[in-house]
């Protein structure tokens, strides 16, 4: 069997070439039709990034204020509502133009999906923040550390919860293995904080309306926009 033949390598050049691009010409109008179809994305993009806040804003408030509302039933609190704009205040506005206010619907939806947080300021705010009674919020009741790592991390909790001594076994389990293959380790672990299970439960009961906006700032959950256009109503 013939060996490959190996060559030497150039000295890289002080100044790097200029690369020739082939140009391939597409039958039709396609690539201006892209292009134009990229234009028109990044700049609804900019739009929607622009408008975005407005409506999460608005969807929150009306979740939120209907969850703290019927803090003690679970069955009767939501997670979406429908935003419309507000029919137009001018007394001259077309029938047309009210008509279309109206069919134009976007559904927000507030999700229990934990997004990251920073620590630091989850703190700062549980220290301000006060109960509905009056008392001081004690942070532990609503969230805590966890230890995040590549494999199962179950196998460091014991009755529901962290084991030192189990983490502490496996991690030197590795430490070996690694030196005696004389290999990096593997596995990497780290802390982060986390709502407890049942914080999206007590929080409607123990924080008014303002402080759980605030709350969902430092401890931010997933929230979804969702536009239902006039021909999905089937209007």
């Amino acid at each position: 069997m013939a060996k490959l033949t190996s060559i030497d390598l150039p000295d890289v050049a002080d100044k790097k070439a200029k690369t020739v691009i082939p140009t391939v010409y597409v039958p039709g109008d396609t690539v201006a039709r892209f292009n134009e179809a990229r234009d028109q994305v990044d700049k609804a993009t900019e739009v929607m990034n622009e408008l975005k806040p407005t409506l999460i804003e608005a969807g929150l408030q009306a979740v939120f204020e209907h969850n703290s509302a019927h803090a003690g039933d679970s069955k009767a609190q939501i997670s979406s509502v429908n935003l419309k704009d507000r029919l137009p205040e001018d007394e001259e506005a077309t029938a047309t133009e009210i008509a279309e206010s109206m069919q134009e619907v976007c559904m927000f939806s507030w999700t229990r999906k934990d997004l990251k947080n920073n620590p630091k300021q989850v703190e700062a705010e549980f220290n301000r923040l006060r109960k509905q009674d009056g008392k001081k919020a004690n942070i532990n009741e609503y969230a805590g550390y966890e230890i995040v790592a590549q494999f199962n991390t179950e196998v460091f909790m014991v009755d529901g919860k962290f084991n030192r001594e189990r983490y502490e076994a496996f991690m030197e389990a590795l430490k070996e293995v690694s030196e005696k293959f004389e290999v990096d380790m593997p596995l990497s672990c780290a802390k982060v904080l986390k709502p407890k299970p049942d914080f999206h439960d007590k929080r409607w009961q123990d924080f008014d309306v303002e402080s759980n906006i605030v709350l969902q700032t430092v401890l931010p959950t997933q929230c979804n926009l969702k536009p239902i256009r006039p021909e999905a109503n089937g209007e």
